[in-house]
């Protein structure tokens, strides 16, 4: 949205200074048509920040602080898209640089809160893995020592505990890797 904007606010400068270079009817006639496309592209950015206002709504994740900087770039987009109605480029700039401005800001630090949560959610997967490993050495020795005959009383006691020790291990990668494939989806 922000980069969007941005493309609005360079479209209206142009369009702004085009319409103060223009000496014939017909070359203001087609800056108009022109605003017009631009003013319909404002109302669907302010539309767009709508629809993100009602994922912020529904995510975890967001901040009082981040909604209430959405809310203040929805009122400048606002703000710009009724300048355009009014015909005041100028104004319509300043509205939409500002909007542009807290989009940036507001992307930034979504993008610094998900990079620490998905820091955090490697470090917990890391982890996971590390006992998982330590699990399985562990499976490995008491398969070493059944096998080489150094518990000779109670095999099938021992081989029932391992054996449902190998099952957890199991259910534990499984889901160690799905929580791999889930965050690198996300």
């Amino acid at each position: 949205l922000a980069q969007r904007q941005q493309d609005l606010n360079d479209r209206l400068k142009e369009l702004q200074t085009a319409l103060q270079a223009a000496n014939t009817d017909q070359e203001r006639e087609d800056i108009q048509r022109q605003l017009k496309r631009l003013r319909d592209e404002e109302r669907q950015m302010l539309a767009d920040v709508d629809q993100m206002r009602q994922k912020m709504e529904q995510s975890p994740n967001a901040s009082a602080e981040q909604r209430d900087q959405l809310d203040q770039t929805r009122s400048d987009v606002q703000r710009a898209a009724q300048e355009m109605e009014r015909n005041s480029p100028s104004q319509a700039l300043a509205a939409g640089t500002r909007a542009q401005q807290q989009m940036q800001n507001l992307r930034d630090d979504l993008r610094k809160q998900t990079s620490s949560q998905f820091s955090d959610q490697m470090r917990q997967m890391r982890n996971d893995a590390r006992e998982l490993a330590k699990q399985e050495d562990e499976i490995a020795q008491k398969l070493d020592s059944l096998q080489n005959g150094e518990h000779k009383l109670d095999t099938s006691a021992d081989n029932k505990a391992l054996s449902e020790q190998l099952a957890k291990q199991e259910s534990a990668l499984t889901n160690l890797l799905g929580n791999m494939r889930a965050l690198s989806e996300q």
